[in-house]
C-alpha cells in the first residue's frame, strides 16, 4: 500500500486523454439534380483509437515519471478530474500540483488495455498501471481513463485508479 501511495500523484496524470467513435455509416442522398454528390463518412475505426489513446496513456504516465508537468497539463481538460487509489478527488490544479520526477521507480508497465467504449466524441480506456519500485516492491492499480476528442485531439477529462492487492 506503501508503494501506490507514494506514486499515486504519478498515477493521477495517466488520467489525461481521449477517445472517439464514428458509426462508418454513409451519408447518402436520394439522387436529384438539385442536390450535391453524396457525401461518404469515413469510417470509425476502433483500433486507430484505441491505438492512439494507449500511446497518449504511455506517453502521459512517461510524463508523469520524469515530471513533465508542462506535457500532462497540455493533454488534459481544464475540468480534469483525478479519483486516486485513497478515492480523493482532485481537479486539475491539485493533481498537477502533486506531480515531481519519480526517481524511486524503477519500471512500469501498463497492461490488459481495453477500449471500454468509443464514439467521435468520448472513449473510456480501461488499463492496469504496473510499477517497480528500485528497492523491488512492486504494486498494480487498475486505472479507469475517460477521454473526450477536442477539435480532432485527444484530451484525457477523468482518471480513477483502484489499488488491486
Amino acid at each position: 500500500m506503501k508503494l501506490l501511495t507514494a506514486i499515486a500523484p504519478f498515477m493521477l496524470t495517466i488520467m489525461f486523454c481521449g477517445l472517439g467513435d464514428r458509426t462508418g455509416l454513409d451519408e447518402q442522398r436520394s439522387p436529384s439534380s438539385n442536390q450535391a454528390p453524396q457525401l461518404q463518412k469515413t469510417p470509425f475505426d476502433k483500433t486507430a483509437v484505441r491505438t492512439e489513446l494507449t500511446n497518449l496513456a504511455n506517453d502521459l504516465t512517461d510524463a508523469a515519471t520524469r515530471g513533465d508537468i508542462t506535457f500532462i497539463a497540455n493533454n488534459t481538460t481544464d475540468d480534469f478530474e483525478l479519483i486516486d487509489v485513497d478515492g480523493k478527488v482532485q481537479n486539475k490544479n491539485k493533481a498537477l500540483s502533486g506531480i515531481k520526477e519519480e526517481k524511486s521507480i524503477r519500471s512500469w508497465a501498463l497492461t490488459d488495455i481495453e477500449l471500454a467504449s468509443a464514439d467521435e466524441k468520448s472513449a473510456v480506456l480501461r488499463y492496469m498501471l504496473n510499477v517497480t519500485l528500485k528497492s523491488g516492491q512492486s504494486g498494480r492499480a487498475r486505472t479507469v481513463d475517460t477521454y473526450i476528442n477536442e477539435n480532432g485531439r485527444w484530451l484525457l477529462k477523468s482518471e480513477q485508479q483502484t489499488i488491486i492487492k
